[in-house]
């Protein structure tokens, strides 16, 4: 038995609520929370701007799942899905400041060669970045494409994402 499976999964979401579509990775999160059961080795955390103040929950688990608007030459809504080194270089100084924070934390960790084993960021390209607590529709009718994402790699790492009326 593979033991790896299904272990120590950290599901973040990144963002700031307070500048619309920024904050799309928490409003993941909430309805992830909110709708959906997830296994006791999965635990969710709002990693809201905290860059590098996320390397000791780094350093304790061995899969990371990032949600995070990301900065790319496509629609709004789009949605990316990086895995591992590809994060990195996907991760340019033309993003918001907490990126800035997450690509240094996964260079710290890299130089550690303590952290996990996998890393996936599942970005959605934002269409608005004014203040506002609200998703752009773009943005809004991206989740429902980006949970199903999230259960596709928690299911290839062992770990079931099952819908909250299921229990």
């Amino acid at each position: 038995m593979n033991d790896d499976l299904g272990a120590d999964i950290l599901l973040i979401g990144l963002g700031n609520l307070l500048l619309g579509d920024e904050g799309v990775g928490i409003h993941v999160l909430r309805r992830l929370e909110r709708d959906y059961r997830l296994e006791p080795a999965v635990t969710l955390i709002d990693g809201g701007t905290l860059g590098l103040d996320l390397l000791p929950l780094f350093a304790e688990h061995r899969r990371i799942l990032m949600i995070d608007a990301i900065a790319l030459d496509a629609p709004p809504g789009r949605i990316a899905v990086f895995r591992d080194a590809d994060i990195r270089r996907a991760l340019s100084p033309k993003l918001s400041v907490h990126h800035l924070g997450v690509s240094d934390l996964l260079a710290l960790l890299q130089l550690l060669d303590d952290g996990p084993t996998e890393i996936v960021l599942v970005g959605i390209v934002p269409e608005c970045l004014e203040l506002g607590l609200e998703l752009s529709p773009s943005v809004a009718a991206a989740i429902p494409d980006v949970i199903e994402r999230v259960g596709e790699i928690l299911s290839g790492w062992g770990a079931a994402l099952s819908d909250g009326d299921s229990h």
